[in-house]
């Protein structure tokens, strides 16, 4: 398997969890959402935020050596990593899908040569960074299962069952 179809199945598996862990959510008593819990963001939605605010940062990056994601240049750049930009399912979800679709796209578009990319940005911290796209994807896609693992974790203290998120057995990873 070429590098870049791995990625192509990351985007996907992505997808499908942001999708599978949102409709758990809807299911939580009003204000469930909201309430502390604990995780490194504090809420479910402190980190589903998180999420969206790193997505939206590192889509942004992309766009300066990738083109095709000029379409997310209207979202607003968040100003810190805890950035609330959504403050319900309601506006939650279509921001999420949007990125997660547009992380498919985009991986769909990678070609053998972009292993060798170069992304130059600077950081949440105003440094400047160049790091090899191959390791940045490998973050992105990692950085997102490491904080659906806070929100399963938050879930499991709720008493809520989430399902089976094992890659391996995503089932429209395995059509």
């Amino acid at each position: 398997m070429s590098w870049s179809d791995v990625y192509r199945r990351y985007a996907r598996y992505n997808r499908e969890m942001n999708r599978q862990l949102l409709d758990v959510c809807a299911t939580l008593p009003p204000g469930q959402l909201q309430a502390s819990c604990n995780l490194y963001f504090d809420s479910l939605l402190g980190t589903w935020n998180h999420l969206l605010v790193t997505d939206i940062l590192w889509l942004k990056r992309l766009s300066v050596i990738f083109p095709m994601l000029e379409e997310l240049r209207d979202l607003p750049t968040p100003a810190a990593l805890n950035t609330q930009l959504v403050t319900g399912l309601d506006s939650l979800r279509p921001l999420r899908d949007r990125l997660d679709n547009a992380y498919v796209r985009w991986c769909d578009l990678l070609r053998a040569d972009d292993a060798r990319d170069v992304l130059q940005y600077t950081n949440s911290r105003g440094e400047e960074m160049a790091k090899p796209l191959d390791l940045v994807l490998q973050h992105i896609f990692n950085h997102q299962t490491h904080h659906r693992g806070q929100i399963t974790a938050g879930l499991s203290c709720l008493g809520v069952d989430y399902g089976v998120t094992d890659l391996l057995f995503t089932p429209a990873l395995n059509d």
